[in-house]
């Protein structure tokens, strides 16, 4: 077109392009990390930052630490194995913490972590004691070769020289070495690409429910008119902009808004959720790909991390076999670092020794052997069972030479006399109440728990007399001791009572000693209720078993343990060792103290009676209602004892089976009344 001599064209629209650069950020708040990481060069922070960013790779180095077992001191010389023992307790670690225990976890956990693991030891400035123990951190610490020896520096936080350590009391461990590297290798080497990998999609995950949580909008208007201006628009635009930022605001804030617009009928309007149309990646299969690379690498099987992917019990049993050797391999190398260590302890000590007079071990958790044991333990229970329902008594059944020789001993401190059975509900001598109906096996196996309680107690405090210098041969009545000396005794002779103590506790300690009698004596009783229960019913021999009670009887061997634990210490360090001070303070008669200390241990045999019967008769009484609830019995009845107390009578009565009172648990100590099932369930 032509105009005034023009050639006049329509302008054609030209898009505008432009460029925006925004940082990456594929990892989150780890992507300047990951972004720095080089394959095949070491960088000691980095393996901090996989185990902040990744939880699981965190949980299995700590899981490995608590693998690698307890180190525990033994020997034949109970003297310096008891000293060891106390310095191991007692040696402060680091700023806070004490105890060897505590000094290696510390630097296994290094040691997993970047490959290594340093330590020191420092003495008093006598150098005659082994004070603290410190584990450094290993990035700050570098190897130097010099001819054929290597020199170690560390750097101070805010120092910029290194400092050359002496290597005299330094202790050193590593893991995963390669060709003479003193760093030794990282558990995490070779989890960096996979773990980035992992973390890029737990952050795109994050994203994708930020956008979904949070969403964005495009709102896009086109008018229909041409002939608008360009101020007209803009006004329009930032109306449009702030009603819907107003209508967006009343929404989150829990008030309801419409938003509302009429421009014209040519005008398009259109609101969109930026991202809405975007496909959200399957995560399931291919996260499990990376973290079968990374828990491959932690050598730990999957269920040990909370991973339950359909692993066989047949391959769980092979696992842990590896396991565990993949940690005796570790212990064997960690012994001679920790003999050096005590060694020089006892060296800074003036004290010499002999091979045999003690010794360092791991103690760990094996679960063949646990395993191994509860199946005796059932054998035998079944074995006790076959001769009891045979009707052979249960002093004429075989047991250990061991039990039947303390049964001997107990018998010695009965209240009756020698030969006493107490098989006899009544015996002139006995305090027993009696029982609704007569059970001589359970009068007899508490009989024989309180015996050997009591015997074991005379000789602590046999033991107790010798420690403090009283001859216990001779009538303490008889004995010459000049009226005027006064009763002395030193701190390490208060230490040895303590010690003898917890030895005699830990003689009743299941989980010590698979001989204990708590958990002989619960077993017999928990036994004897089953048997009694079926005989109730009319059945020949109990549904239930030991194994299949063995968290019940796990509580009793627990609540039985503490109770004999807490009234040992009672009586040791609430009362006897109290007096012991109060008596020195006022400078009283040897004789005088050694006849209150007799009594005092005297004082405490009723105590050993209450327990003896009321356990072992609680332990009967819920066997009975555990072998009841097999056997489908819905009521039971209380019976009282013939001589109950007013309590007991008032309880008298049917109850269904879950709301029963269970004598001595719902009663009171030294309690003989019983439940039976309901004449009702008996005809039926």
């Amino acid at each position: 077109m032509r105009i005034f001599g023009f050639e006049i064209k329509k302008a054609t629209p030209t898009a505008v392009f432009r460029s925006q650069l925004r940082p990456s950020n594929g990892q989150g708040p780890y992507t300047r990390y990951f972004r720095n990481w080089v394959p095949r060069k070491v960088e000691t922070d980095f393996y901090e930052v996989l185990r902040e960013a990744i939880p699981i790779i965190d949980a299995a180095i700590w899981r490995l630490v608590s693998l690698d077992g307890h180190i525990v001191v033994k020997g034949n010389n109970e003297a310096m194995v008891d000293e060891i023992r106390d310095w191991m307790e007692d040696v402060k670690v680091n700023d806070m913490q004490k105890g060897l225990q505590s000094f290696h976890q510390n630097i296994t956990n290094e040691a997993f972590e970047q490959g290594f693991g340093l330590g020191e030891f420092i003495t008093d400035s006598k150098r005659t004691n082994i004070i603290q123990l410190r584990v450094a951190d290993s990035k700050t610490i570098k190897f130097a070769r010099k001819n054929s020896s290597i020199e170690i520096y560390q750097k101070a936080d805010g120092d910029l020289d290194w400092r050359l350590l002496k290597p005299d009391n330094l202790l050193y461990f590593s893991v995963n070495n390669e060709n003479q590297n003193p760093y030794g290798t990282s558990i995490m080497r070779s989890m960096e690409f996979v773990s980035k990998i992992l973390v890029t999609m737990h952050n795109s995950l994050l994203n994708v429910w930020e956008r979904f949580g949070d969403p964005s909008f495009q709102i896009t208007y086109k008018a229909g008119k041409r002939t608008l201006g360009a101020d007209t628009l803009e006004q329009r635009r930032q109306k449009i902009a702030e009603e819907f930022d107003t209508s967006v605001r009343k929404k989150r804030e829990g008030q309801s808004m419409d938003f509302v617009s009429v421009i014209d009928k040519d005008s398009d309007f259109e609101i969109k959720v930026i991202g809405a149309e975007g496909q959200v990646l399957e995560m399931e299969v291919p996260a499990r790909h990376v973290l079968e690379q990374i828990v491959s690498k932690t050598g730990l099987p999957p269920w040990m991390l909370g991973l339950h992917w359909s692993t066989t019990e047949r391959m769980a049993d092979k696992e842990v076999t590896m396991l565990l050797q993949d940690v005796t391999t570790r212990q064997a190398a960690k012994l001679p670092f920790f003999e050096r260590l005590i060694s020089t302890q006892l060296l800074l000590m003036g004290r010499t020794w002999k091979r045999g007079d003690w010794w360092i071990e791991f103690e760990t958790a094996n679960l063949h052997d646990i395993e191994k044991q509860a199946r005796a333990r059932f054998l035998n229970a079944q074995a006790d069972m076959y001769y009891l329902n045979a009707g052979i008594p249960i002093d004429e059944i075989p047991k250990k030479s061991q039990r039947a020789e303390v049964s001997k001993k107990g018998q010695k401190s009965h209240g009756g006399s020698e030969s006493c059975g107490c098989q006899k509900v009544h015996h002139e001598g006995c305090k027993e109440l009696r029982r609704p109906f007569d059970w001589p096996d359970l009068d007899k196996a508490e009989h024989d728990y309180e015996n050997e309680l009591k015997y074991d107690w005379s000789e602590l405090r046999d033991k107790v007399f010798m420690i403090l210098g009283f001859d216990t041969e001779v009538d303490l009545g008889k004995q010459e001791i000049p009226a005027e000396e006064a009763f002395r005794y030193t701190e390490e002779q208060r230490a040895a009572i303590m010690k003898a103590l917890r030895d005699w506790v830990d003689e009743y300690d299941p989980a010590k000693f698979e001989d204990s009698a708590v958990k002989f004596y619960y077993d017999l009783a928990y036994s004897l209720g089953l048997i009694q229960a079926a005989i109730m019913v009319g059945a020949e021999r109990p549904i239930l078993d030991i194994i299949r009670n063995s968290e019940i009887l796990k509580e009793l061997y627990a609540t039985g343990f503490e109770l004999v634990k807490n009234r040992a210490t009672l009586h040791i360090v609430n009362k006897i060792l109290p007096e012991l001070d109060a008596m020195v303070i006022v400078g009283t008669n040897p004789k005088i103290v050694a006849q209150r200390l007799k009594q005092l241990f005297g004082n405490a045999n009723s105590d050993w009676e209450r327990l003896a019967r009321s356990e072992l008769a609680m332990a009967a009484e819920k066997a009975k209602l555990d072998e009841w609830k097999e056997w489908k019995v819905r009521m039971v009845e209380f019976t009282p004892a013939p001589d109950a107390c007013p309590i007991c009578m008032a309880l008298e009565g049917d109850y269904e089976i879950e709301n029963v009172p269970v004598p001595v648990e719902d009663t009171h100590p030294r309690c003989r009344c019983s439940t039976r099932p309901s004449e009702s369930e008996v005809e039926g």
